[in-house]
């Protein structure tokens, strides 16, 4: 038989394993089924990653698995720097408060299983659970820095809130889709839209009109799409101002309305609240975003953004007046 390394070893086969420093140990060892834990709770972090559109959240759970096997590493005996599980420490906490902060309290116990990512993500929570009672077992045993506990007890916690916030976008996403079908939009988009040309002039002319009122603001416009067509930066803008600009023509043509417009709807108890949290943060609800209208069709989207909320609101609104003279 050819001589080559195989999966299996058969050096496990009476049921004795080794540890980081060679010593051999029962296969039920605490320190093995703890790893054992930890190495299923990253199995299943892999599985929300495979089913999570959120590019955000993914590189979260990408953060979170590789510290998880370095924990996996401490446990079998290895040291690693302990600033760096403080430091991830503090940001798990921020994404908690931050996940927190987008969903109504709770006043009730959870029951999971509101949709199937989030039942898979109350799941990962429980094994999390699992995971710390038997990394205590092994804190007792041998000295292990504190930081590694208080980490696994926050990423059940940081689980907890990521299904609830889970299950609040897919709520808000089901209401809003219900709503904007029953809304009489007399703006239909079709195949016809603003061209690079016609947004440079436009662009031109709402530069000109924000000098005149002594602001310095980014101007992007979109075609009927949503997609950008043409972006421009005036000097000492603010560098938040160009995400927030190409949002703004992108919501105005997503949902056939001016941002200020959407504003309204999306306020507490609005027909669209919690919108804003959809489309991966894409969606703005103030001020600033309008769609330019050509014989009764969105031909494409402008967002403006660098000035107050009335100030980019004035910007778009003549913009979209402009627009009807260049056509």
């Amino acid at each position: 038989m050819e001589n080559k390394n195989h999966v299996f070893t058969k050096s496990g086969d009476s049921g004795y394993t080794k540890l980081y420093d060679g010593t051999s140990v029962d296969k039920d060892n605490i320190f093995i089924e703890a790893n054992g834990n930890f190495d299923e709770l990253t199995s299943h972090i892999g599985i929300i990653k495979a089913n999570m559109e959120d590019k955000i959240i993914v590189n979260q759970l990408d953060k979170i698995q590789n510290r998880l096997i370095k924990i996996m590493g401490v446990i079998a005996g290895l040291i690693y720097d302990k600033d760096e599980v403080k430091n991830e420490l503090t940001e798990l906490e921020m994404w908690i408060i931050n996940y927190e902060s987008k969903y109504p309290t709770q006043k009730k116990f959870i029951l999971p299983g509101k949709s199937s990512l989030s039942a898979q993500i109350d799941v990962t929570r429980t094994v999390c659970r699992r995971s710390e009672r038997s990394f205590i077992k092994c804190y007792k045993e041998r000295q292990i820095d504190n930081s590694y506990l208080k980490y696994i007890n926050r990423l059940s916690d940081y689980f907890h809130v990521l299904a609830r916030y889970i299950e609040f976008i897919n709520l808000i996403t089901d209401n809003v889709n219900a709503v904007l079908n029953n809304i009489n939009i007399k703006n239909e988009v079709t195949m016809n839209s603003i061209d690079l040309s016609k947004a440079k002039k436009l662009i031109e002319k709402v530069e000109s009109k924000a000098k005149e009122i002594g602001i310095n603001v980014v101007i992007a416009v979109s075609n009927n799409q949503g997609n950008p067509i043409a972006v421009n930066v005036m000097d000492d803008a603010y560098i938040a101002s160009y995400d927030i600009a190409l949002n703004k023509a992108f919501t105005s043509v997503s949902l056939k309305m001016t941002t200020e417009e959407l504003g309204e709807l999306a306020k507490p108890n609005g027909s669209l609240y919690g919108i804003q949290f959809t489309n991966n943060g894409r969606i703005v609800i103030f001020g600033g975003g309008t769609p330019l209208i050509h014989n009764g069709e969105i031909i494409g989207g402008l967002g403006v953004s660098g000035g107050s909320a009335k100030q980019d609101t004035f910007l778009a609104n003549y913009g979209a007046e402009v627009m009807k003279i260049l056509l």
